[in-house]
Order: structure tokens, then sequence, then C-alpha cells
């Protein structure tokens, strides 16, 4: 076993939302990936990389707590080195909360310029999810992830604002300011993905406790009780509203893409920039 494993970061909460594993070995490949981890603006950890090297694991979104993954060492194995990794899942019948969560590991190791593979704690080779056929076969989802974060931090914004700053701005009247955002914005995806999650996302729970409030009060000649659950509902979607929007707000102005269940898929989507047709 490989000796001089260090943990740099470990836990649930990581802006990669994809499973994989990777290396890095110069400081423009570590600052993407922090940038794709923690947030465009956050500064990464110094590394020494002269005499180190960095390694980490992502196990993507998981549906509940108590998901967890952990990089155990590092062996010789012929001309490579393998570095091990455990995933790990929430026992059979243990109470867990329901929240998405995205558990990584990020550890440094003795810097090692041959070939490195990942492998679990059974030996077997680790092999990214099968999903679309990448634009770029030679990169993995997590490689492609932190290339991204890397240009949303370059790119500047054409609302002439920091990026994180457009992007905060775009939530600041729900969906209204979000749709201003989206018309002005034509040069960072970064800022056009939270304007679009504003627009989707507080803009669906926003009409969704609308729609509620309405429904209750045309109940309320057919049955009070209904009447009293729908106005209930109204008043708990209008609180979600409120911590989905305190939320996205947060996580924008700190250069992160966290994502709003569904709303953040289909922003995603949405937010690539069509290059094709600035061209013409």
């Amino acid at each position: 076993m490989a000796d001089g494993l260090t943990t740099i970061a470990r836990g649930d909460s990581s802006g990669v939302l994809d499973s994989g594993r990777v290396v890095v070995r110069d400081a423009a490949a570590w600052h993407a990936l922090w940038s794709a981890h923690a947030g465009a603006s956050a500064q990464p950890p110094a590394v020494d990389f002269s005499t180190t090297m960095v390694v980490a694991a992502f196990a993507g979104e998981r549906p509940s707590a108590g998901y967890a993954i952990e990089i155990v060492g590092a062996r010789q194995d012929g001309a490579s080195l393998a570095v091990m990794v455990n995933e790990i899942q929430p026992s059979r019948g243990a109470v867990a909360a329901q929240m998405i969560v995205t558990p990584f590991h990020i550890a440094t190791l003795p810097r090692y310029d041959g070939q490195i593979r990942f492998s679990d704690g059974a030996g077997a080779a680790f092999r990214q999810p099968v999903g679309a056929p990448p634009r770029r076969p030679e990169l993995s989802t997590v490689d492609r992830a932190f290339l991204r974060a890397a240009a949303d931090a370059a790119a500047p914004s054409s609302t002439g604002l920091e990026p994180k700053f457009a992007a905060a701005l775009s939530y600041l009247a729900g969906p209204f300011s979000g749709i201003l955002i989206l018309l002005v914005e034509r040069s960072n995806e970064f800022v056009r993905f939270h304007a679009w999650q504003a627009v989707l996302g507080l803009g669906g729970l926003g009409l969704l406790s609308a729609g509620t409030l309405v429904c209750s009060f045309l109940t309320l000649l057919i049955s009070p009780v209904i009447f009293t659950l729908m106005y209930r509902l109204s008043e708990v979607l209008a609180l979600v509203w409120v911590v989905a929007w305190v939320i996205c707000l947060i996580q924008a102005f700190s250069g992160a893409r966290w994502h709003m269940p569904l709303a953040g898929r289909y922003a995603e989507r949405l937010a690539p920039l069509n290059r094709a047709a600035e061209e013409h």
C-alpha cells in the first residue's frame, strides 16, 4: 500500500454531479477542478505539484443521505499505480434524509507520472457510467465538468458585471429578473444557467403556489376541509419558494451551479450558447 495519502476535502455536497475519478498533476487543472467542485470564485488549497498530485473521486448525485465515497489508498501494480476507492451506501432499513447528495473525496498522493488506474475495494476497475456519447470521448464526464467550470470563470458576462454578481442578480426578482438577464446575457453560460433556473424553477414554484391558492378559494363553497388543505398547501409552497430563492442567491453569488430539482437539469440544457448562430 502506498503511503502519503492526505485528504484535502471530503463530504457529500460537491458541485460535480457526475460519477467519476480524476488525476490532476498541474496547477491549471487543479484550479479548474476545484472551481467545478466548490464554485468558480473559490480558491483551491495550495498543492506542490513538483512532489505531489491530486486524486479525486466523485460519486455523482445520490437520492438520500448515507451515501459516501472514500479513497482508501494506492499501491504499485506492475507499471501502473492502482488507486482504490470505496463507495458506501446506506445500510438496508436505515432511516436516511431524503435529499440529493453528491459525495466526494479529494486527496493528494506522492507524485507518480506513470499510468494510474482506479479500482473499487475488490480490485475491479472503475468504468464511467454509460450515457449519451460525449462530444469529446477522450474526456470523462468529470473532466468535462471541471473544464466547463474553468470556462465559466474565464468568460466575461455581457451584462458588464462579474459573472457571479450577474448570476445572483438573475434571482433577485424571481423569474422576472431571470428573463431580463436572459435578454442581455450572450456570452457566459454560467449566468445563463442561473437565469434559466430562475425562470423555470422559481417561476414554476410561484405559479404552482399561486394556482393552489386560487383553487383553494374556488373550493370554498364546495368543502371547507378541501379549502383548508389547499390553502395550507399554498402556504407550504410559498415557503419552499422563499427557501429556494435564498439558496439560489447564495449559491450563485459563491460561483456554484446549484441545481434545483428538475428545473436545474432543464436549465443546463437551455444555458449553452448557440455558437453557430452567432457566427452567422
